[in-house]
């Protein structure tokens, strides 16, 4: 499967505030260059006292409106999947951060108007002063200020990075794992040689060597199909493994009636592999009874598939002969056996292997069972298929535009406060 990553913003009003702020940012650039050519005579003074009042109360304002705004955004834009442009909240915080800029805007006008003065009774003091800073770097502080605003607004605008998987063409085969789900797969003689004295139930056993053999594939699509006196599909072909090793995980005995139903698996099987356009075609069974439900013919469901050019590979699972099964708990708890005999037919899955153009297998233990997996992949021939579908995951990164934003803040105070603090 291809994948591709973009990076877009998902909301787009976001980002004609960030042009908002970036234009009124400008204006405010030649408004100050038009002031400072200006004569000393033509700068019209304000009282100062004033001058403080109203930017206070602007800052109050501005304050609250920016707090409000980037609220009332975030709190839509995270607990909505919503068109976002339908949430009145969320416009209502873009016209307060709307009106931050303009307060911001309003407050720098205010304070450009206004020439601060400072008297001294000669020049003698000022030939004492050493140079200052670089000329360059008064334009730090309100850099830093816009800069901060405007990371701050695109992190409004939901940035997020997009990654797309496409339909592409694999090289792999159709692999439908049938497994037999009836009471009887609970019989414990399935554990591996290295664990012979601990007690593992052969639906225990083949579940864990289905898992991994999930884990290793890379270009199969596999699908899932349970039965005991009945046949479902428990998943269709398919490339997500994830999903269908969750799938795997929920299956348990008991659910379905119970019995054996070898034929009628078979064709559940072989349906889900009839559209299949692949060159393998395999349908692994896995069982450790006698067919003795079934309403068609083993035989006959094996016909059929061959006819598909399905091929079958019936693994019998289990010793067979008597079997240690649990009954029930003891007084304390502890799970308790008796010797069951389950009846098998080895000579009903050769038949049938022969009939598919498979091979039959006899898997004593999970050891045995991952060869036999392993062998069938060996036999099989690898051809061309399609996983169709085409969808798109979007990873929200608004949080790297607002960590620049607060160290942007941060550095604006840092700088306005110490070196590059201005008097009067």
């Amino acid at each position: 499967m291809m994948r591709s990553s973009e990076f877009q913003f998902a909301n787009q009003w976001g980002l004609l505030l960030a042009a908002g702020v970036l234009m009124a940012a400008v204006l405010l650039w030649l408004s100050e260059r038009r002031l400072r050519k200006a004569s000393p005579a033509e700068h019209p003074l304000a009282d100062s006292d004033g001058v403080r009042r109203s930017q206070s109360v602007l800052l109050l304002v501005s304050a609250m409106a920016l707090l409000g705004g980037s609220a009332a955004c975030f709190w839509v834009l995270l607990g909505t999947d919503a068109v976002l442009y339908d949430e009145p909240l969320f416009l209502l915080g873009l016209a307060l951060l709307v009106l931050v800029v303009l307060l911001a805007s309003v407050s720098v006008w205010i304070r450009r108007r206004h020439v601060p003065v400072f008297v001294l009774p000669s020049l003698a003091p000022l030939k004492a002063v050493r140079a200052g800073r670089p000329t360059w770097l008064r334009y730090a502080v309100p850099l830093l200020r816009i800069s901060a605003l405007l990371l701050i607004v695109a992190a409004v605008a939901r940035p997020q990075v997009a990654t797309t998987e496409a339909d592409v063409f694999t090289e792999g085969m159709d692999i439908v794992l049938t497994l037999d789900v009836s009471t009887s797969m609970r019989a414990v003689d399935f554990a591996p040689p290295s664990r012979r004295q601990t007690r593992t139930s052969r639906i225990k056993g083949a579940k864990e060597v289905i898992s991994r053999f999930i884990q290793q594939r890379s270009d199969d699509r596999l699908g899932l199909v349970v039965f005991a006196a009945e046949a479902f599909t428990q998943s269709p072909l398919t490339l997500d493994y994830s999903i269908l090793h969750n799938v795997l995980q929920s299956i348990k005995t008991g659910v379905i009636e119970d019995g054996t139903a070898i034929g009628n698996a078979i064709m559940v099987s072989v349906n889900r592999l009839r559209e299949s356009e692949a060159k393998s075609k395999v349908i692994i069974l896995l069982t450790d009874g006698d067919d003795n439900a079934s309403k068609i013919s083993p035989v006959q469901a094996a016909e059929i598939a061959a006819g598909e050019k399905i091929r079958i590979f019936p693994i019998l699972v289990g010793k067979g002969g008597l079997v240690d099964y649990p009954v029930g708990k003891g007084i304390f708890g502890r799970t308790q056996y008796r010797k069951v005999e389950i009846r098998t037919n080895p000579e009903l899955l050769k038949r049938i292997a022969d009939i598919a153009d498979g091979k039959f297998y006899r898997a004593v233990d999970q050891s045995k069972l991952e060869k036999d997996f392993q062998d069938i992949l060996d036999q099989m021939e690898k051809s061309r298929l399609m996983d169709p579908g085409r969808f798109t995951r979007h990873a929200e990164v608004y949080q790297l535009a607002l960590l620049p934003a607060l160290l942007a803040l941060l550095l604006e105070l840092a700088m306005r406060w110490t070196g590059l603090r201005r008097f009067p």
